[in-house]
């Protein structure tokens, strides 16, 4: 998986678990052994507690003192497995492991014993309830390898572990899927089959008799040995557990601080500097060897031969040294006595015509091999041409003739052709430029103000006036009239806008010029009435609407 698709989708969890055993693979035993420190006295107290609360006469007497040292091994336990997480994640950065102090140690175990208790009541409930069990499990085990970090304390330990919880789920769900149902259940058939067989082994080489031996085939579903069995399983697939989560607090953290990408980089740079040391120990005795020889086969107080003459070696450097990207160490050479009399204008403009004389030989040189080499290319050239009498010559001077008059035709065919091609984009561009905008038909609902502008949509209610289509008429006035005032930021028109909306619009935008918005307002009046009540179109109404359209204008 690329860094990138890991940043954004979260580390796989095949790729986060082949990544965790690597890291327990190089990690020192004092990191294991921390671990082991805290969790085996937990698997020991509660094996013996398992077994005393089920055989022994005196349990209900001895149950709560044992439950209370069982708990306090557990506070143990998890105290040690967040040094060990510690430890671990030191182990991926590469930093200074920094000394555990006493004050660190008790910090840890007051962090575990504020979050870690309330394990033991809700993940059974979201085993029970199954869909909450993915993200309390990864909350839980967050708070593990966040406890014991430096300046840690109960609010930023919760809010990190919460925030770590609620990233990549789906990666989290399917890793729990392969380590408990696939996993961890190889890992306890594993462990249940080797302890079953050892008294059988003790027996066989041994005579030994046990109680699994005596009790026969049916020992094995001893509830004292199916929980010894689980705390073996806990001791060898719980670090693993541990070490993953580490790793996706590690790359979810990175996410704003970028301390994989830092990882990568000292890894690289490492490799880098072991590489280099590998290449330059195998090439050192090469080269060792290599000067050896040649001071062997060079004979004392004589220079070393090369293959290259001096004369040949002094005409090679003449020639570097004086191409023209070294011109400029060259001295400046003075002009001759009459031109440096000459102005600076005089001297400039002799300069250019002499570079533009050179320019068109050049050309007149290139077109005429150019125009031989197309005869020659066309006609051909015949080896018994005669000689210069003049006898053989003259159809190939009619040729070139003929030659000269088609590329002239050529040219004048391409001059008439460009210049009709432009000749009609320009009256093309001019035809454009005079197009007129179409007249909108006002009998559509469709039709905005921002059709038009003010002065056409007058235009247009002039001529409908004079036609005597005085609805059609109004409605113009009454488009110019929004079109006025979109042209004045007071309004935005849009198709999908009433012409209350306008009115309210307009109240907010205009707040400092009651007229405008009394006018306006009346002129909505005058128009819903004609146009949606179909009120006949009077010549009071016409004037009203004009007067209060000057008002608006005007405001």
């Amino acid at each position: 998986m690329s860094r990138k698709r890991q940043r954004q989708e979260g580390p796989g969890a095949l790729e986060l678990i082949e990544e965790a055993v690597h890291l327990l693979r190089l990690a020192p035993a004092t990191v294991l052994a921390s671990y082991y420190l805290g969790s085996l006295p937990f698997v020991l107290g509660f094996l013996y507690f398992w077994a005393d609360m089920s055989r022994s006469a005196d349990a209900y007497d001895r149950c709560e003192p044992a439950a209370l040292a069982l708990g306090g091994l557990f506070l143990w336990m998890k105290t040690w497995q967040s040094v060990f997480a510690r430890q671990l994640k030191q182990e991926i950065t590469g930093r200074t492991a920094v000394r555990l102090t006493v004050g660190r140690f008790l910090r840890s175990g007051v962090i575990q014993t504020v979050l870690q208790p309330s394990k033991l009541f809700l993940l059974p409930l979201a085993v029970a309830i199954l869909l909450p069990f993915g993200w309390l499990f990864a909350f839980y085990e967050n708070v593990t390898a966040f406890g014991a970090e430096d300046g840690a304390d109960v609010k930023s330990v919760l809010g990190k572990a919460m925030r770590q919880a609620q990233l990549w789920q789906r990666e989290n769900h399917v890793g729990l899927l392969l380590i408990f149902p696939a996993f961890g259940l190889m890992v306890f058939l594993n462990v249940a089959l080797g302890m079953a067989q050892v008294p059988h082994v003790l027996k066989t080489f041994l005579g030994i008799e046990t109680a699994f031996t005596l009790a026969g085939k049916w020992s094995v579903l001893n509830t004292t040995f199916l929980a010894t069995c689980c705390g073996v399983a806990f001791l060898c697939l719980d670090p693993l557990l541990k070490a993953i989560y580490i790793l996706r607090c590690f790359y979810g953290e990175s996410l704003q601080t970028g301390e994989d990408l830092k990882v990568e980089l000292k890894r690289f740079l490492r490799s880098v500097r072991t590489a280099t040391m590998a290449a330059l120990l195998v090439l050192l005795p090469l080269c060792s060897g290599r000067a050896a020889t040649l001071a062997e086969s060079t004979p004392p107080g004589s220079a070393p031969r090369s293959g290259i003459s001096p004369e040949e070696l002094d005409r090679a450097i003449e020639q570097v040294v004086n191409g023209r990207e070294y011109t400029w160490r060259q001295p400046r050479e003075k002009p001759p006595e009459d031109d440096a009399k000459k102005g600076f204008l005089s001297t400039f403009v002799k300069g250019m015509l002499t570079t533009l004389r050179q320019w068109a030989v050049t050309v007149v040189k290139r077109s005429a091999e150019a125009l031989e080499w197309l005869i020659e290319k066309i006609f051909g050239r015949s080896r018994s041409m005669p000689g210069r009498d003049g006898s053989g010559t003259g159809w190939m001077t009619s040729l070139q003739l003929l030659v000269w008059i088609l590329l002239a035709l050529v040219a004048c065919a391409a001059a008439i052709f460009f210049w009709r091609v432009w000749k009609r984009r320009r009256q093309t561009t001019e035809a454009l430029s005079e197009t007129v905008a179409p007249i909108p038909d006002l009998t559509d609902e469709n039709v905005v103000a921002s059709q038009l502008p003010e002065d056409e949509w007058m235009k247009l209610a002039r001529e409908l006036l004079g036609r005597g289509e005085s609805r059609l008429a109004l409605r113009a006035f009454y488009l110019a009239s929004l079109a006025h005032l979109a042209q004045r930021e007071m309004i935005c028109i849009a198709k999908f806008k009433s012409n209350r909306d306008y009115e309210h619009e307009l109240r907010r935008r205009a707040r400092a010029q009651p007229g405008l918005q009394t006018a306006f307002a009346e002129n909505v009046t005058v128009f819903d009435r004609v146009w949606y009540g179909m009120h006949e179109v009077t010549a009071d109404a016409l004037r009203l609407f004009q007067t209060n359209f000057d008002k608006i204008k005007a405001c």
